[in-house]
């Protein structure tokens, strides 16, 4: 399978950190983050493609799902050129990585440029933002403007950002009847299955 060539799940998630914004630490549910990120990529691996950001705290989660599979193929990756000396070696271990240039000393645009160029180069079926910080924010609102008629679902349960996220937009996604389970459903397997464009 080219990743390429078919439609992506796109996943925006990361573990909030004490160090940074208080609100985003004071609500995450760290074992919900992580049993959502494992649950995600099995619904999605065996089908097809998972595209993400590479966070160092999520990309040992995925290439654990990828191993079990044997899909690590079907795992696309981008990372700025800014952290090309610190990447973890768990991204670097997917065959489907892509390095975008970085703003010499500017972190936020380097950012900015490879979530831009994420989120432009691949066909994509659905977004997924589970837990996370402003990175999470960053990419909901630059994949609601690209795709603004794809199904974008914030896993308010994971609490941090994707809650942000969801109290943020009572309007998504456009079906009502999804909000209870994203802000409450905690069997994480089954809520994704459930999920127009995810499986």
């Amino acid at each position: 399978m080219d990743p390429k060539t078919v439609e992506a799940v796109f996943l925006s998630a990361s573990i909030p950190v004490p160090q940074r914004d208080p609100r985003y630490h004071s609500t995450a549910d760290i074992a919900a983050i992580r049993e959502a990120v494992v649950a995600l990529a099995t619904v999605v691996l065996p089908n097809g493609p998972l595209l993400f950001g590479g966070h160092p705290a999520i990309s040992p989660l995925i290439l654990l799902i990828a191993q079990q599979f044997s899909t690590a193929d079907r795992v696309i990756i981008y990372q700025s050129d800014f952290f090309r000396n610190v990447v973890p070696k768990e991204s670097l271990a997917f065959p489907a990585i892509t390095w975008t240039p970085l703003v010499p000393g500017d972190l936020p645009a380097s950012l900015a440029r490879m979530r831009q160029t994420m989120l432009t180069d691949h066909r994509i079926r659905a977004g997924v933002f589970i837990g996370g910080m402003e990175g999470v924010e960053d990419e909901y609102e630059i994949f609601r403007r690209i795709h603004p008629n794809l199904p974008a679902y914030a896993i308010a349960s994971t609490g941090a950002a994707a809650r942000v996220v969801f109290d943020r937009h009572p309007d998504q996604p456009p079906d009502p009847q999804f909000r209870p389970a994203l802000q409450n459903d905690l069997v994480y397997d089954a809520l994704f299955r459930s999920l127009p464009g995810v499986c």
